[in-house]
């Protein structure tokens, strides 16, 4: 066990420089350089929170004092997976915001549960779907929704904002302490060598450092996802009146990669297993159509081996097509086209109908 431990830490080493590495980047957050470095920082990651799930690090009747001062690091899984989650470009921003929660919020929850931060996470109720469903009836029927007819905030909620505001301000000040003691501890540690304490102090300062800029992150994931939310509710009150034949089906939501800390989690949540079909065989030939990588057997009647199981009513609709699309090309006076029937006249000047191999040929 403890070499699966050392292993998983090394790996965690490995993707926490990477991960400094991209934070420390100048380059647009859409460059195709950047965005492999994070698809790679994540995948790592996520094997690394998969085998610590498995090796069992983490337990339901430990405390931070038992945690050993190799694994107190890995409490940054889900953050590190949070923050680079939320850099990706190559998924719906919807989807990643969602799965951004899930990260940020399963590390506060961590965090809250060994004491690392004392009130740093509250749990939030999920939105029940039914609500979601009546809103959006209530948008697309006219109603607006959200309850926008209130223009001054109440005394309560006043004084909710006055103690957010109050947690914020308190909140920077830690982190500002904490920034300038994590330098002093790097010091240390670089001219002491690996001192158990310093390094214990300086792993958990770390912790509670990520603690408060996932909160951060946080409060701007909640924030946009209710802006998208409400863009797509009028998007969705403005195409009520558009009816359209097409479906599109949507793409299959983001699974996020969680540490589980006994074998129950393990059975409701799972491993994940990347190798899941997403499409079927059929689905795969329309795409490479579509595509362009396959033909389309719809619009293919060169090909006489088709042609020889056409009906003759298929044959004669087909024949009929050709025959318009050659008068089409002589009314246009396409060039190819004429191109094509000179050279046939020439080649017919020069050589007599029944000319050819005569070998055999009494």
């Amino acid at each position: 066990m403890a070499g699966e431990e050392a292993s998983v830490a090394a790996a965690f080493d490995k993707y926490l420089a990477l991960y400094r590495e991209i934070e420390a980047s100048t380059l647009p957050t859409v460059d195709p350089h950047l965005q492999s470095q994070i698809k790679t920082a994540i995948a790592g990651l996520i094997r690394t929170t998969v085998v610590a799930s498995e090796t069992g690090i983490f337990s339901t009747n430990e405390t931070l004092d038992d945690l050993p001062t190799s694994s107190i690091k890995l409490l940054l899984l889900p953050a590190l997976l949070g923050t680079l989650t939320l850099k990706r470009t190559d998924t719906d921003r919807p989807e990643v915001l969602r799965l951004a929660t899930v990260y940020l919020r399963d590390f506060l929850r961590r965090c809250s549960e060994y004491g690392v931060v004392k009130g740093c996470f509250q749990e939030e109720e999920e939105e029940d779907e039914e609500e979601e469903e009546e809103e959006e009836e209530e948008v697309v029927r006219g109603g607006g929704g959200g309850g926008g007819g209130r223009s001054k905030p109440s005394p309560q909620e006043l004084q909710a904002m006055a103690r957010q505001r109050q947690d914020k301000i308190q909140r920077f000040r830690e982190k500002k302490e904490l920034e300038g003691r994590l330098a002093e501890l790097q010091k240390a540690l670089e001219k002491k060598g690996l001192d158990e304490d310093v390094l214990r102090e300086y792993q958990l300062k770390l912790v509670r450092k990520f603690v408060y800029e996932s909160v951060e992150e946080l409060d701007s994931v909640t924030m946009e996802r209710q802006m998208l939310k409400k863009i797509s509710l009028l998007k969705l009150k403005d195409s009520t009146a558009i009816t359209t034949t097409t479906t599109t089906k949507p793409a299959a939501p983001l699974k996020p990669i969680l540490i589980t800390r006994d074998a129950c989690q393990k059975n409701v949540f799972g491993l994940g297993y990347p190798s899941r079909p997403t499409m079927t065989v059929e689905e795969f030939y329309d795409q490479r159509v579509k595509d362009g990588w396959f033909p389309d057997p719809r619009r293919n009647h060169g090909c006489l081996q088709d042609r020889a199981t056409f009906t003759q009513e298929e044959e004669e609709a087909v024949k009929e097509e050709e025959e318009e699309e050659e008068e089409r090309k002589e009314e246009e006076d396409d060039p190819d086209n004429l191109e094509r029937l000179r050279e046939r006249d020439e080649w017919r000047d020069t050589h007599r109908r029944g000319w050819g191999n005569t070998f055999n040929r009494s």
